[in-house]
C-alpha cells in the first residue's frame, strides 16, 4: 500500500538521504547532522513522496549486509528466513512508533 509519510518514517528518510548509494541518484548524499536539523517531524509531505507500506514488514537477502544493518537501525526484528530468488531472504517486522503524550 502506498501512503503519505508519517512522523515515524523520519529516521528512514534521514538514513536514505544520507546514504552515498542513494545520493548517487539524487545529487549526492546530504550530511546527517544537516538532515537531523532540517528534516520536518513529518518528512516528505509533498507531491511525489510516498512510503510503500508492507504492514510493518520489510525483507532483504541475508547477503545484503547494508540492508540488514539499516533494518536493525530502524527497529526491525527477525521473523523468519526463507529461500527465494535463489538466495536466503530475511523477513523482519517493525511495530509503528506512536508519539506519546
Amino acid at each position: 500500500m502506498l501512503r503519505e509519510p508519517e512522523a515515524w518514517d523520519r529516521a528512514a528518510f534521514i538514513e536514505l538521504l544520507a546514504s552515498p548509494e542513494v545520493g548517487t541518484y539524487l545529487g549526492g548524499p546530504r550530511p546527517r547532522d544537516e538532515l537531523e536539523r532540517e528534516m520536518p517531524d513529518v518528512p516528505g509531505r509533498q507531491s511525489g513522496h510516498f512510503v510503500a507500506d508492507l504492514g510493518g514488514a520489510l525483507f532483504t537477502q541475508t547477503a545484503n549486509a547494508r540492508s540488514m544493518r539499516l533494518a536493525a537501525k530502524l527497529g526491525f526484528t527477525e521473523v523468519e528466513r526463507f529461500e527465494a530468488w535463489g538466495a536466503e531472504q530475511w523477513l523482519g517486522m517493525r511495530s509503528p512508533v506512536t508519539p506519546s503524550g
